[in-house]
């Protein structure tokens, strides 16, 4: 009895606390069925076998029927510690801050997944985003990178921006909905959640569908009859050429824990990041193939409506840029490192074609 007294206190003055399992939870944006959630389950289990067990994390996928929070409000959660961490998108912020928007890769942005990858990594896209969520608590680290979205998934006979007159497309918030209400007036927006998207496009309620990219949207099912059947697509998905995925942590949870989970963590999101964004670009060229094996026909915007989009996208910046000195801040620094990339890959880029 005195042995196991004595051990008890030797473990408590001298052992981190941690050494005794600390238990995190982890709130994912996307349903279950996602490409992107099942990599989120596998981070945390690398989590716990890196800290042997004394770093647990619970996740939750966007469609849980417990899940702790939603959209926007992810972000609140991790605020107040109702979840300790989060992966979303830095546009769902933007009713925080409207510099987030500026993170995000909108239209006409970074173009390719290297050039945004550089930029959070090497350059000040990281820090920038620090600065907007420190003073809420949060610790922010980039989650992975989605790419070139799918693009709109409709029915046949919607194959332009004209098209899209009174009709109700599903699209994220912040600048790529403004810029798509502005390249095609009349449009009715909604940014209802994924568990609702199927339902409410089989029932006439929604007329064009955005959801990430190919594998996961596949992994949706909107092109099946029971679904709505969508059986087209339109290209490239302007609003989001290089999508980016975001961590939120809980910056008092995050600084309890030792240095050594500290950095097993920081290395597991670095790692989730390079692995989920490899392995998902290869997933969504298969996607592509079988949506097109299942009839589903592939259309792109005409020279015009790419026109359309590029000026009203470089409108909604210039609005966002005189309101906030934030946003202009970012955005100038990621369009001036853009600048960068664009003028070395001139002599040094691909040769293929």
């Amino acid at each position: 009895m005195l042995s196991k007294i004595l051990f008890t206190v030797a473990s408590a003055l001298f052992f981190p606390k941690e050494i005794f399992a600390v238990e995190w939870i982890l709130q994912s944006q996307a349903p279950e069925k996602n490409p992107d959630y099942k990599a989120v389950v596998q981070f945390a289990e690398d989590v716990k076998k890196m800290t042997n067990s004394r770093l647990t994390i619970k996740t939750y996928s966007g469609d849980a029927k417990n899940k702790k929070a939603k959209g926007g409000g992810l972000y609140s959660a991790v605020k107040n510690n109702r979840v300790q961490m989060v992966v979303g998108w830095p546009n769902w912020w933007h009713n925080v801050n409207s510099a987030w928007n500026a993170l995000q890769s909108g239209p006409y942005g970074h173009m390719n997944l290297d050039s945004s990858m550089m930029w959070f990594f090497v350059g000040k896209g990281t820090e920038f985003a620090n600065k907007l969520s420190e003073p809420d608590g949060i610790l922010w680290r980039p989650a992975w990178w989605a790419g070139m979205e799918l693009g709109l998934l409709t029915k046949k006979g919607i194959n332009s921006l004209a098209d899209l007159k009174n009709k109700i497309v599903r699209i994220g918030p912040g600048i790529p909905n403004e810029t798509l209400k502005k390249a095609a007036p009349g449009v009715r927006t909604n940014t209802i959640p994924s568990a609702g998207i199927g339902r409410a496009f089989a029932s006439g309620n929604l007329h064009g569908i955005e959801w990430t990219v190919p594998s996961a949207t596949y992994a949706m099912g909107f092109h099946e009859k029971e679904k709505g059947g969508a059986d087209h697509i339109i290209v490239p998905a302007v609003w989001q050429p290089s999508v980016l995925g975001d961590f939120l942590i809980n910056k008092k949870a995050f600084e309890s824990l030792s240095p050594d989970i500290q950095a097993i963590l920081e290395t597991a999101m670095k790692a989730f990041a390079l692995t989920t964004t490899l392995s998902g670009k290869v997933q969504d060229m298969e996607a592509l193939e079988n949506f097109q094996k299942n009839g589903v026909s592939v259309s792109t915007w005409s020279e015009d409506d790419l026109k359309t989009w590029h000026k009203e996208a470089n409108n909604v910046y210039d609005k966002h840029k005189r309101k906030s000195k934030e946003f202009k801040e970012i955005f100038e620094d990621k369009m001036s490192f853009k600048k960068k990339y664009q003028e070395y890959y001139k002599t040094h880029g691909s040769y293929e074609n």
